[in-house]
């Protein structure tokens, strides 16, 4: 006789199992390092993640002073509510930030908002870097002007005016018209044929080299706000 099998609990068990797989990936991309004055955000932000984050923030709201982003290419759908949040707990707990190795899309803008911004060297030897660009609503990918405008102004604010609104408006600089401008800010200066350089603007074009992009003169993250070690 074929044994019956309950479609519901089976269905509730995929359920379940895609939630601890999610978990373990959140697990894995967070922790707590150095003197457990950081926590560690490595890889992708999610929204599990950010609510790790805020527990151990409620838990230890005196001890905890800065978000350290490793690799991280940025958040997916939600990028909007995960960046609002991280900018609220920066706010709240006036945490800093720090950088290692790559930050794009929202880690870098979560960064630029940080109370002391600090890049580091990365582990493995490859450049430490920033990526900042337009945001875009999650239904048509178009982009949201008034929300990236609201943000560049608040990182322009947070640097004291050192990250200047004219350099920040290059993000929507782009051959297209579609608002895919990119400003690139290296740790340590990038060889091109002019020299070397740590700012670049990039116009949506698709590139090999960053020495492709634009280079801006006479900037480098010191002079943007930005402390490196």
């Amino acid at each position: 006789m074929q044994k019956y099998r309950n479609p519901w609990r089976q269905l509730v068990a995929e359920i379940l199992m895609i939630i601890l797989a999610a978990l373990l990936v959140a697990m894995k991309s967070y922790k707590v390092v150095n003197d457990e004055t950081r926590l560690r955000l490595t890889g992708e932000l999610n929204l599990a993640m950010l609510e790790q984050v805020k527990a151990t923030l409620q838990k230890r709201p005196t001890l905890i002073n800065t978000l350290q982003f490793e690799d991280s290419p940025g958040a997916g759908a939600a990028a909007t509510i995960i960046l609002d949040q991280l900018e609220t707990l920066i706010r709240r707990y006036e945490l800093r930030t720090e950088a290692q190795g790559y930050c794009a899309s929202a880690c870098a803008a979560a960064f630029l908002l940080g109370s002391g911004r600090t890049l580091l060297p990365s582990d493995d030897g490859k450049p430490t870097y920033l990526m900042l660009h337009a945001v875009r609503h999650q239904g048509n990918g178009e982009v949201n002007y008034g929300k990236t405008e609201a943000i560049i102004k608040k990182i322009s604010r947070n640097s004291g005016g050192k990250f200047p609104m004219a350099l920040l408006n290059r993000i929507f600089d782009d051959v297209r018209g579609n608002g895919d401008g990119e400003i690139y800010i290296f740790r340590v200066a990038q060889r091109t044929p002019q020299g070397r350089h740590h700012v670049f603007v990039c116009d949506g074009r698709p590139r090999v080299l960053i020495s492709e992009c634009e280079a801006i003169p006479d900037v480098t993250p010191q002079s943007l706000g930005i402390f490196v070690e």
